[in-house]
């Protein structure tokens, strides 16, 4: 899969590391201010300037999902922890859509005013033409490329699509922690993507 047909495609990616997955699937993935809140110990990814930033434009409330696995911001957080194993966790844009998700057009601090729109209306106004542009690497089509779905409800890990791995042996540690919680139906699936990674 590359960039071709996002508009078209059904599902959604949030990045986290491999560590955090037991507490995920246990838990459910939540937000950054729930897990601060209540004091949960987590693998953190995001550039402290960029939190700071997200928490004055009101978004730490929410989980941020991406509509492609090639987004500046995992390649910087991958680039920047090379060292660690990560995953994607993906779910249905079909249930972000009956739940209510909402939508930011770009990369949130790339505008002066943070606008999140509900979730049929910030599909319809996303630049889809350039999220699709291969090789565009300029700051608008950047910013584009990040657009984000966002939730402020838990994610029980029942409700993942599928999780994308870089290799086997994370594939059945991930598939060993959903048969430790009881979750043995599909889905969710466990599949390995190394080119992601």
């Amino acid at each position: 899969m590359g960039l071709e047909g996002v508009r078209e495609k059904k599902l959604l990616y949030h990045l986290t590391k491999v560590a955090n997955m037991e507490a995920i699937i246990n838990y459910g993935l939540l937000s950054r201010r729930w897990l601060l809140e209540h004091k949960v110990v987590f693998g953190d990814v995001a550039d402290p300037q960029i939190i700071s930033k997200r928490e004055e434009l009101g978004l730490d409330p929410y989980i941020p999902f991406h509509f492609h696995p090639y987004s500046a911001f995992d390649v910087a957080v991958k680039n920047t922890y090379s060292t660690e194993k990560f995953v994607y966790i993906c779910i249905k844009r079909a249930l972000a859509e009956f739940n209510n998700f909402k939508i930011l057009i770009k990369h949130p601090l790339s505008q002066q005013e943070c606008v999140l729109y509900e979730y049929s209306d910030g599909i319809n106004n996303i630049d889809w033409d350039t999220m699709e542009k291969v090789g565009s690497v300029d700051e608008y089509s950047r910013n584009v490329k990040m657009a984000e779905c966002l939730t402020d409800k838990c994610i029980p890990a029942e409700l993942f699509q599928c999780v994308y791995v870089p290799d086997l042996e994370t594939k059945q540690y991930i598939e060993g922690l959903f048969q430790m919680k009881g979750i043995l139906e599909q889905p969710p699936y466990v599949n390995v993507q190394p080119k992601w990674f």
